[in-house]
């Protein structure tokens, strides 16, 4: 016997209360003082809700966003989801949203164009009132039909063309440069850096930032960017191959821009049996227990997650609600760089 689906009239009616009443309660966004912002005394308010959730209704999601225009749902769509610096701005990016009574709706490109350009189209079928995106390379199509279509659209980590799109970068050449400083002030001359292949424009203009500082220095003939393929086990053999010419070389440091490519720096060494600081010194990028629990820790550039976050969430906002001026959509953030970390010492910002 099929079970009889609980409607708003049903609500309004065990309520004592009319359909609009219990529309407004239904709909209303939680306020951050955890009540629902509507214009409906509060005790009846939690009244419906308690009849609601007793006789088992549930909102028509869709059915409200064809009425009203509204989904009040956003997706953020990063290359790699289970990467800690895309999670966590996820994690931050979806305790905004929730206080604001807004979804959240996210997915992984894995650097994938094809798989991003069917991504956004899921989304918009959705019918998601903006995206969050990390673009891979490649992604121009995709792009270009959001733009097309109108979708609101903030860029984070990686650029690209075009006034129509928000957008939230940490000043990446900034934190290149900032990473090879710190090497030069420590006293080294032969600095080394590993990068991808694939030239995603995070990457290059850390790698811009780096070429800036050695030259700088006067120590651009000392200086080598090696690039590697993105994939795992490739990247791995590269890095222990970079490793054991560069040690033959005497090379004394390298800047690993990446949380994986500092990951793979760990592996080459105990595949050559090499110690830090003995044989290489290294600036990695991001977090990782490895880097605070290595003796002594290794330092890091730590970027804004939770700015990130709360600024291409806040831009995403304006911007659906159409109060973004082209002034407010290109926000530029600052890394640091940290000694130190969480086990054994407190994270110590270095100042040179």
């Amino acid at each position: 016997m099929a079970i009889k689906k609980v409607t708003i009239r049903d609500v309004a009616r065990e309520a004592g209360v009319s359909v609009t009443l219990v529309s407004f309660v239904m709909n209303a966004k939680v306020g951050k003082d955890g009540r629902l912002d509507c214009p409906v005394n509060h005790d009846t308010a939690q009244r419906v809700l308690q009849v609601a959730k007793r006789l088992g209704y549930r909102r028509n999601n869709a059915a409200a966003s064809l009425r009203s225009g509204r989904s009040h749902s956003i997706a953020v769509i990063v290359s790699d989801i289970a990467n800690q610096f895309f999670s966590d701005i996820c994690r931050h990016i979806e305790q905004i949203a929730y206080k604001e009574g807004y979804t959240v709706i996210f997915a992984s490109s894995e650097e994938n164009p094809h798989k991003l350009s069917k991504l956004i189209d899921t989304m918009i079928g959705f019918n998601v009132e903006g995206l969050i995106v990390a673009p891979c390379l490649e992604a121009d199509a995709a792009l270009d039909r959001v733009s097309a279509i109108g979708v609101p659209t903030v860029l984070i980590d990686r650029d690209f063309p075009g006034d129509q799109f928000g957008r939230v970068l940490v000043d990446n050449v900034d934190a290149g440069y900032l990473a090879t400083k710190y090497l030069i002030h420590q006293g080294f001359g032969k600095i080394e850096m590993i990068s991808y292949l694939n030239g995603v424009t995070s990457l290059v203009d850390r790698e811009a930032g780096y070429q800036k500082a050695m030259e700088e220095s006067g120590l651009l003939d000392d200086a080598r960017l090696h690039r590697i393929e993105y994939e795992a086990t490739t990247a791995k053999k590269d890095v222990i191959g970079i490793f054991r010419d560069a040690a033959k070389r005497g090379t004394e440091a390298f800047i690993l821009p990446t949380k994986k490519i500092g990951l793979y720096g760990f592996n080459a060494l105990n595949a050559l049996g090499l110690n830090l600081p003995k044989d290489f010194s290294f600036v990695c990028f991001d977090e990782s227990d490895i880097f605070d629990i290595n003796k002594p820790a290794v330092p890091h550039i730590i970027q804004p997650v939770a700015e990130i976050a709360e600024k291409s969430y806040q831009l995403l906002r304006k911007m659906i609600d159409e109060k973004a001026d082209d002034s407010s959509r290109n926000i530029s953030l600052k890394a640091k760089i940290e000694v130190g970390g969480r086990f054994g010492s407190e994270p110590t910002a270095a100042s040179f």
